[in-house]
C-alpha cells in the first residue's frame, strides 16, 4: 500500500512539474477557454433571447395593462365542456376577478410582507439581480451538499415564468439574465412585484395570488391573515408540492417558516402600522387558531406516520365554474386545459372540450353510489345504536365519527376505445372540491386481483378452467392463506375455486407464474416502471390476494385489458378541442391498434370463469330471468381491517375496503367503498359494492341498452365447446348426462380440452351458503340477487386479511 501511495505521489509531482514548466501556455490556454466558452454560453443565450424577445415584450405588455391603473375591463371567454351527446356538462373561466394593480398594491400589504420577506427582501434595492444573495445561497449549497437555497430574485421569477423556456440549463438561465434586465429597464418596481403576483403560479391549476387565494381560502388575497398569506408564499418555490392539498404537513412547516421570516423583516411591511403588536411572540398563539379555523387535524396511521386533513381548499374547485354536473371529470378536464394551453389561448379565444363522458350514465352512477354508500351508513347506525344499548359508550362514538365519512368511488369505461363514460371521485355529489378516490386513492384491491393471476394462469397453460385443483393447507416459507370459510375444501375445478374465491388456490398458482412474471405483466399493463412496482408491491405470494396497492382506475385498466382481449387499454376523457367557430386545434385517437399485452384465447377464458362468480355458486349470485343469455361477470374483493392493528379503533369489528369489478358489452365498472382513514364498518365487496355495480348496470341495461356479447370476436388458437360446470366435463347429448349447471361456447386453447365424464353419478352442488364459516370471520355469508337486482340475503365476504395499505395522498378530505 505504502509503495503504491509512494508511485502515486511521484507521478503527481512529476505532472505538477511540467505543468509549472508551461505555465504560460497553460495560463493562456486557460484564459482562451474561458473567454471562448463565456462568448459562447452568452452568444447563445442572447440568439434564443433575441428569438423570444417579440414575444415576451408582448406577454408583459398585456401584464403591464391588467396592473395599471386604468383597468381594462375584457372578460375572458368561457371554456365549455360537453358530454360526448354534446351536452353542456360544466363550463369555466380562467379567471373572472379583477387583478392586483399598482393603485391597489398597499391593500395586500400583509401579502406583500410575506412575499418579500421569504422571496426577495431587498427587492426594491437590486437591480434585478441580487449577486449577493446569490454567493449566500451558493455558500450554505456547498456547506450543507445540497441545493437548499436559490438566490433568484422577484425580477429573475418574472423572467421565467414569461420565457417559459422549460428545462433548467445554463443557455436558459443567461436567457433569463437578459429577460430580467429588460425588465428592470422597462418597468417599475411596483408593475414588477404587482405583475409577478398575477403571474405566480401556486399549485392546483391556480396562477396568481388573487386566484389561489379564493381557491385555499375563499376571500380575496387583500383580506388574507398573516399565517393565510404566508402559507400561499410558502408554496412559491415548489406549488405542485408544497400547496396544503397535496401535503398539507409541509405546507404547515413552511408556513410557520414565512411567519418567522416576516417577524424578522418587520421593516419591509409597507404600511408599518397594520402591523399587529408583539407580532413574532404571536406567531405560535395565531398558528393554533388558524388550525381551529380550518379544522386541521393530526393523526397517525396504522405505521404512526403523521398525516393531516383539513378544510383548506375544500371548495376550491367551483370557483371558476358557472356550470358543473361532473365535479371530479371536470376538474380533471379544467387542469388539463389551463395545463397545456397559454394564458393568451384561454383568455382571448373560447374554447369547447368534447369529452367522453356520458352525462346520463354519470347521473346513474352518482344515484346508485349515493344509495350504496347510505346503505353502509344505515348498518353503522344500526351498530352505533346496538352498541349504546349495550353500555359500550366509547365504541357508539367511534362508530358515530366513522358513519358520515363513509365514502366511494366509481369509474366506468368502453375497454375498446378506453373511454371514460362515467367517474364519481366521492359519495357527496356537488360543485364543491373532493378527494377524487377514483383516480387518487391507492388501495388494496384484495381479492378482484385473483383475475390477472387466473389469467396468467391460463396464458401460461398450467391450468384451464375445467382442471381440477386442490383446495389445501399451503405453507410457504411460514405463509399459510387462509379461505374466508373454515378449513379447506379439497379438489374441485378452477372454475368453482374463482367463482368461490378460494384464497389458497389463487396462491398456488401464482407461485407456479412467478411473482416476477406477475408483476412485469402488471407494470406492462398500468405503465409502471420498476422503481414504482417496487415502491408499491412487495414481491411475496400475498400479492394473490391483492395486498399491493391500486386506484379503482387502475384496476379498471387492468379488467379492461382483460375485456380488449388482451390489447393495451389507455383511458381518455377528451375527444377533442375547438375554438367557438368550431375550428379543432387538438384531438385525440381511442384505443385503436393496441400493443398486445396478454394472451386473447387467455382472457377470453377469464371472462368465462369470471361469469361463474354471479352464478349460483359464485360469492355473488344473480338471478336471471329463464332464457336469458349472460352478459355479466365480475369479482368481489373484501378486505378485513388487521386482528393485530386495530388499536386506533379500539377494537371494531368489520371491513376495511370493498370492492366489484364488473364486465358488461364493452363496459368495465370498477367500485370501491370504504373510509379514507381504514376504519372498519360492515359489509363486502359482493353486498355493497357488488350491489352498486348492478343497479348502475341494470340502470343503463333498461334506460340506454347494451350489446348482446360479453367476449369480443378474435383470432387465435383456441375451440369454443360446451361444458358442464358441475364438474368441468364436456357436456355430452345423453338421457344418462345429467347437469345441473350447463354452460355454452366456451373457449379453450386448442390440443387442452375439457375431458368427458365417465363413469358418472349424479352429483349434488353444495350451495356457497351452506359452507361452515371461518371463526375468526363476521358476516360471511355469499349475496343472492333476485330478477329485480334486490337483495335477498345479508351481505357476504369473499375476504382476505391483509397489512393496511399505505395511502398515497396525504390529505384526507371529509366529505360532509
Amino acid at each position: 500500500m505504502l509503495l503504491v501511495l509512494s508511485a502515486l505521489a511521484e507521478h503527481i509531482k512529476v505532472f505538477a512539474l511540467r505543468i509549472w514548466q508551461k505555465r504560460t501556455f497553460v495560463f493562456f490556454l486557460g484564459l482562451f477557454t474561458v473567454v471562448f466558452l463565456s462568448f459562447f454560453f452568452l452568444g447563445g443565450a442572447y440568439v434564443v433571447w433575441s428569438s423570444e424577445q417579440q414575444r415576451v415584450e408582448r406577454s408583459l405588455e398585456k401584464y403591464r395593462s391588467e396592473v395599471s391603473n386604468f383597468y381594462d375591463t375584457f372578460q375572458p371567454k368561457s371554456v365549455k365542456i360537453l358530454d360526448r351527446n354534446s351536452k353542456v356538462i360544466g363550463e369555466f373561466y380562467r379567471r373572472n376577478f379583477r387583478p392586483i394593480r399598482t393603485d391597489n398594491l398597499k391593500k395586500h400589504h400583509m401579502l406583500l410582507w410575506a412575499v418579500l420577506s421569504s422571496e426577495d427582501r431587498e427587492f426594491f434595492t437590486h437591480g434585478g439581480v441580487n449577486y449577493a444573495a446569490i454567493g449566500r445561497a451558493v455558500f450554505t449549497n456547498l456547506i450543507q451538499f445540497r441545493l437548499s437555497q436559490g438566490g433568484s430574485t422577484i425580477t429573475q421569477q418574472l423572467a421565467k415564468l414569461t420565457l417559459n423556456l422549460g428545462k433548467r440549463n445554463l443557455f436558459n438561465k443567461i436567457t433569463e439574465l437578459y429577460c430580467t434586465f429588460y425588465i428592470e429597464s422597462k418597468f417599475s418596481k411596483e408593475e414588477i412585484l404587482a405583475m409577478y403576483l398575477n403571474q405566480i403560479f401556486l399549485g392546483e391549476g391556480n396562477t396568481g395570488v388573487e386566484e389561489a387565494a379564493r381557491y385555499y381560502f375563499r376571500k380575496p388575497a387583500s383580506e388574507l391573515s398573516a399565517e393565510e398569506a404566508a402559507m400561499l408564499v410558502g408554496t412559491i418555490p415548489a406549488p405542485s408540492i408544497f400547496n396544503p392539498i397535496r401535503n398539507l404537513g409541509i405546507a404547515l412547516n413552511r408556513q410557520k417558516r414565512v411567519l418567522y421570516d416576516m417577524a424578522r423583516n418587520e421593516e419591509l411591511h409597507l404600511v408599518p402600522s397594520e402591523i399587529p403588536k408583539k407580532f413574532g411572540d404571536s406567531i405560535e398563539g395565531n398558528l393554533r387558531k388558524f388550525r381551529s379555523i380550518y379544522k386541521v387535524k393530526e393523526f397517525k396511521d396504522e405505521e404512526g406516520n403523521s398525516k393531516f386533513s383539513s378544510e383548506i381548499g375544500k371548495y376550491g374547485s367551483d370557483k371558476d365554474f358557472r356550470i358543473n354536473l361532473a365535479p371530479d371529470f371536470n376538474t380533471e378536464i379544467r387542469r388539463f386545459v389551463l395545463d397545456t394551453f397559454s394564458n393568451e389561448d384561454l383568455e382571448e379565444r373560447g374554447m369547447v372540450v368534447f369529452t367522453t363522458l356520458d352525462l346520463e350514465k354519470q347521473r346513474m352512477a352518482e344515484e346508485s353510489l349515493r344509495q350504496g354508500v347510505d346503505s353502509v351508513r344505515g348498518d353503522l347506525a344500526k351498530q352505533e345504536s346496538e352498541l349504546n344499548s349495550k353500555g359500550q359508550k366509547d365504541l357508539s362514538e367511534l362508530t358515530k365519527t366513522i358513519l358520515p365519512q363513509m365514502t366511494g368511488s366509481l369509474i366506468s369505461l368502453d375497454p375498446e376505445t378506453g373511454d371514460i363514460e362515467a367517474l364519481v371521485g366521492g359519495y357527496k355529489i356537488s360543485n364543491t372540491f373532493r378527494f377524487n378516490r377514483a383516480e387518487d386513492a391507492r388501495r388494496q384491491p384484495g381479492s378482484t386481483i385473483k383475475a390477472l393471476v387466473y389469467t396468467l394462469a391460463f396464458e401460461k397453460r398450467i391450468v384451464n378452467p375445467s382442471s381440477r385443483i386442490k383446495d389445501e393447507k399451503l405453507d410457504f416459507s411460514g405463509y399459510s392463506p387462509k379461505n374466508w370459510y373454515k378449513g379447506y375444501r379439497g379438489e374441485m375445478t378452477v372454475r368453482t375455486a374463482l367463482a368461490q374465491s378460494v384464497n389458497t388456490i389463487s396462491v398456488k398458482l401464482l407461485d407456479q407464474i412467478g411473482t416476477g412474471y406477475f408483476l412485469s405483466k402488471l407494470g406492462k399493463i398500468l405503465s409502471l416502471s420498476e422503481e414504482e412496482i417496487a415502491s408499491r408491491f412487495q414481491r411475496n405470494l400475498s400479492l394473490a390476494l391483492g395486498s399491493g396497492e391500486l386506484s379503482p382506475m387502475e384496476l379498471a385498466i387492468i379488467y379492461s385489458t382483460i375485456a380488449n382481449g388482451g390489447r393495451r387499454v389507455t383511458p381518455r376523457k377528451i375527444i377533442k378541442i375547438t375554438d367557438i367557430d368550431g375550428n379543432e386545434f387538438y384531438q385525440t385517437t381511442p384505443n385503436e391498434a393496441a400493443e398486445q399485452l396478454l394472451d386473447p384465447v387467455a382472457c377470453a377464458m377469464a371472462i368465462n370463469t369470471l361469469e361463474s362468480v354471479l352464478t349460483e355458486e359464485g360469492t355473488m349470485n344473480i338471478k336471471r330471468v329463464p332464457g336469458e343469455p349472460n352478459l355479466f361477470a365480475g369479482k368481489t374483493g373484501t378486505v378485513q381491517s388487521p386482528k393485530t392493528k386495530n388499536s386506533r379503533w379500539k377494537g371494531l369489528k368489520g371491513v376495511r375496503d370493498v370492492w366489484f369489478a364488473g364486465l358488461a358489452p364493452r363496459n368495465i365498472t370498477v367500485v370501491w367503498v370504504g373510509h379514507d382513514e381504514g376504519a372498519p364498518f360492515p359489509g363486502s365487496g359482493s353486498g355493497v359494492s357488488g350491489g352498486i355495480w348492478l343497479r348502475f348496470t341494470q340502470n343503463v341495461k333498461s334506460k340506454l341498452g347494451f350489446g348482446n356479447r360479453l367476449i369480443t370476436p378474435f383470432v387465435g388458437d383456441f375451440v369454443k365447446v360446451d361444458v358442464c360446470a358441475d364438474d368441468g366435463t364436456l357436456l355430452e347429448n345423453s338421457t344418462e348426462y345429467i347437469c345441473k349447471m350447463p354452460l355454452y361456447q366456451q373457449y379453450y386453447y386448442i390440443g387442452d380440452l375439457p375431458q368427458k365424464r365417465a363413469g358418472f353419478a349424479k352429483v349434488e352442488i353444495t350451495p356457497p351458503t351452506n359452507l361452515q364459516l371461518n371463526e375468526e370471520e363476521e358476516e360471511s355469508e355469499n349475496t343472492y340477487y333476485n330478477e329485480t337486482g334486490n337483495k335477498e340475503k345479508p351481505a357476504g365476504v369473499d375476504s382476505v386479511e391483509l397489512e393496511p395499505p399505505v395511502i398515497e395522498n396525504p390529505k384526507v378530505l371529509r366529505d360532509e
